[in-house]
Formats: C-alpha cells, structure tokens, sequence
C-alpha cells in the first residue's frame, strides 16, 4: 500500500528522467531527444504498468539503476543509511534521557515550580520551526565563534571519528531541542498521574523513601512513554529531511529532496521504501520492549 501510493505521488509530479540527466539544459532538448530519453527509462509507459514492473523487481531486490547517477538505487542507499541511522540514534538517545530526567523533576510534585518551567518550555520549543533554529546554529556556532562545522559529515581532507562527530553535534542538537520538550511533557504528565495514584499515596503516608517511590512511578510511567515514542518515530524522519538537506547531512533525508528535485523516480522509491523499512523495524523494536517491560503483556502472551 505504502509503495502504491507512493509511486502514484511521485509519477504525478511534472518532470521526465531528462530532467535528472541534464538538470537546467533539459530545456534545449527537442521533443525526439525527450521521447528517446523517456522510451529509454520506459516512463513513455502507463503507470500501472511502470508499478508492475517496478514491483516485480523489488522482489527480485532490484530497485532499479538512478536515473542521475547511473548506479543501483540499492548501492546508493546502503552508503546514506548509516549516516541517517547514526543521527537518529544519536537524537532518540539523547531525547529519551533529557526528557525522561526533565518529565522526573517536574512531574513527581503537583504543581511544582519546575513542572510550570517545564510546560511552558515545551510548549516554546516544539513551536520553534526546525530549519529557524538550524539556522541560528549554523550562525552562532559555526559563522561567529567558528567552533562547529556549518554542514557536510566530514571534511575535505578527512579526519576520522572525531571530525565525523564535530559534524553531527549541530543537527543532534536541533533534533533534541525540537523533541525534547513535548516528550519530556508527556513523562511528566504520566509522572503526575502516577502520583496521585493511591499506592503513591499510601507509600508517602508510610514514609517510603522518596527515591524507591519516583522509581515506582518512573518503571509504570514509561510504559505508556515508550507507546508514544514508538507511535511518533515516522515524525523524526520527517524532521530529518529538513534537518539533512539544511546541514548537508548526507543521509537519506537529504538523498530524497535531491531525488525529488531531479525526477530521479527510482532513486526516489528506494528512499521511500528503506525510510519505510526502518520506521517498521523501529516500531517493533519500541513494541517489543513495551513486552517486555510490562508484565501483564507478557501473563496474556503465555495464557
């Protein structure tokens, strides 16, 4: 379903692999040259068919050759996967704590003064537009203080590790920020909840240590956290487009705007459906750990 209307989207939009192959020129060539070229990469073809065909090679595990690049769809991709995985794991670990650390101080209090912080900070900082703050980044980091690169994963001349991670701290850092706050929101409020549970109540009124109880609330409250993060991984990929193609991230993210501005219809399938493959992976992985950290999932699993 996913890759039929994806490919139904992306075959409505105008443009032809001539544009892909000769970008701005595209426009001197004739109307024989355009038709030669199409015939060539078949899109003079009903897209029904066009899906078929495509379809039947994705099966087989082709993807098809890039229209620009000359290369298999398949090869360009595994090159760009790994810098897309290594920012959103980078982003989604940092989420997880700041927000888990964050929803703790505010939460386990009712209306204490860090919970009103926290509230209205969330609130500022999911309202900020990605690419605005990206921006200022790229100003203040990288323009005045030139302590950060602006853009690219690594450095003309190399450097290592090391030179790899000076490059991905701006777009980790944006992604945190950006994140952050509406997920340390919803542990908080989950925080509250559990609070005024009577269980929480009745520990409190025997003199429990209040460590042992923040991490009773803590260990149920993050059941329906992990839910909601495993609900909401397909909105970091979309982030990560604008993130990617703003630092020049050479990840998927990036691969797909460039696909798309140059007609490369099946580089541009391939991305959509490795982005689509990892999402799925992803939400599984957050439904197996919600298994195993909830005990009655695991009683109905054995009845």
């Amino acid at each position: 379903m996913v890759s039929m209307i994806s490919f139904t989207i992306i075959n409505a939009a105008p443009g032809d692999p001539a544009l892909a192959l000769f970008g701005n020129d595209a426009q001197k060539l004739t109307n024989v040259e355009r038709e030669r070229i199409n015939q060539t990469f078949g899109v003079d073809q009903p897209a029904a068919i066009r899906y078929l065909k495509w379809a039947g090679q994705m099966l087989k595990g082709d993807m098809g050759t890039s229209y620009r690049e000359g290369r298999k769809v398949f090869d360009i991709l595994v090159e760009r996967l790994p810098n897309t995985l290594l920012l959103f794991s980078c982003s989604i670990v940092l989420i997880t704590l700041f927000s888990i650390l964050l929803g703790i101080i505010g939460g386990h209090r009712e209306n204490s003064l860090w919970g009103k912080v926290l509230s209205i900070t969330s609130i500022v900082f999911s309202s900020i537009p990605v690419f605005w703050l990206g921006i200022l980044c790229i100003m203040f980091f990288s323009v005045y203080l030139h302590l950060l690169p602006s853009s690219g994963t690594e450095s003309l001349q190399g450097g290592g590790w090391l030179d790899k991670l000076l490059h991905l701290i701006l777009p980790v850092f944006v992604m945190t920020v950006v994140h952050v706050g509406i997920y340390g929101r919803f542990i908080q409020e989950q925080m509250k909840e559990e609070s005024r549970k009577y269980y929480v109540q009745l520990a409190r009124a025997n003199g429990m240590k209040e460590t042992y109880l923040v991490r009773g609330m803590l260990k149920n409250a993050l059941l329906p956290y992990i839910q909601y993060l495993g609900m909401t991984i397909p909105s970091f990929f979309g982030g990560s487009i604008v993130i990617e193609s703003l630092f020049s991230w050479a990840g998927l993210g990036q691969l797909s705007v460039k696909a798309a501005m140059t007609r490369d219809y099946p580089l541009l399938m391939g991305c959509t459906m490795m982005t689509g493959t990892v999402v799925i992976v992803c939400i599984l992985l957050t439904d197996l750990l919600s298994f195993v950290l909830n005990p009655m999932l695991r009683r109905d699993f054995l009845k």
